[in-house]
């Protein structure tokens, strides 16, 4: 425990206004938000089965997190003496390991996975390391965490990536239940906030990809604006659900799963649905496919 706080007592020697913006900055490439963000733009306006394939690696990566954290249940640095911690609103739950790290290394892993690009290989391995050294450097995780969020993270993405491709080959979403269900089971014995939200919006998704598969076949390509009109009204929706009926539900973690499980619905299934009603989507694309 020493050499550790010694460790970030080192990492934050070199604190200076410029670094505390910085690294306030990237570590957001390990929260929600962005996630969201760049799911739903694969997902609506370029490759729908990819952004299926990204949210699966996201939600099943957060949820894994949380019930490591709860078997492990180690403390986070928050409030040892000589260790300055900062944005310790992202830092719930238990420590190890580091969620932040864990995710954004399932993001890049996978993208680097699907597009094999010697650039984006480049990204990737600095944006994992980045994110990891800012949960350091902002006082919220130890090192061993970040390793073993980094070693996780690059595991189970590629665990969960395989398995992905293996029920797209055999064409039926349903084979991903392997992963859903036992985390469906796992509700019964962690009883945290972050964990009901990632497996509500996780079983949403499943179901709302399942019913879209078979019935709805939502085509992505779209002339420029329609697409931003895709982004601006599907982002609002997921503003709208996550914020406002947050408001109108009682605080629980049943709630937490049932905002989160509508915002999964919206984004895989709802929203392609007005955006069809509202003849957003591509009409001469949509008869090609249809044809």
């Amino acid at each position: 425990m020493d050499t550790m706080i010694e460790i970030l007592k080192y990492i934050q020697s070199f604190s200076n206004p410029f670094l505390d913006s910085f690294f306030e900055l990237v570590t957001m490439l390990g929260e929600n938000i962005f996630f969201i963000a760049v799911i739903a733009v694969f997902y609506w306006c370029f490759n729908k089965t990819f952004g299926y394939k990204l949210a699966f690696v996201y939600l099943t990566s957060g949820a894994f997190n949380t019930i490591i954290k709860e078997i492990v249940k180690f403390p986070r640095p928050i409030g040892y003496e000589g260790i300055r911690s900062s944005r310790i609103k992202t830092a719930g739950g238990y420590s190890f390991p580091s969620g932040h790290t864990q995710q954004a290394s399932s993001l890049f892993i996978t993208l680097m996975m699907e597009f094999r690009k010697k650039w984006l290989y480049i990204i990737g391995v600095l944006g994992m390391l980045f994110v990891g050294l800012s949960r350091m450097y902002l006082g919220v995780h130890w090192p061993t965490d970040v390793i073993g969020g980094l070693m996780i993270g690059i595991l189970w993405t590629i665990t969960v990536v395989k398995i992905f491709d293996w029920s797209k080959d055999r064409e039926d979403p349903a084979l991903l239940g392997v992963l859903v269900i036992p985390m469906m089971i796992c509700l019964l014995l962690i009883k945290t906030a972050t964990y009901y939200k990632a497996v509500g919006a996780l079983t949403a998704m499943w179901a709302g990809y399942l019913i879209e598969d078979k019935y709805i076949h939502y085509v992505t390509k779209a002339v420029w604006w329609k697409q931003l009109i895709k982004l601006v009204v599907g982002l609002l929706g997921i503003i709208l659900i996550r914020v406002y009926i947050k408001m109108l539900l009682p605080l629980s973690i049943y709630s937490d799963f049932f905002r989160y499980a509508l915002m999964g619905l919206w984004m895989t299934l709802l929203s392609p649905i007005v955006y069809r009603i509202c003849k957003i989507e591509e009409r001469e694309t949509l008869k090609n496919v249809e044809n």
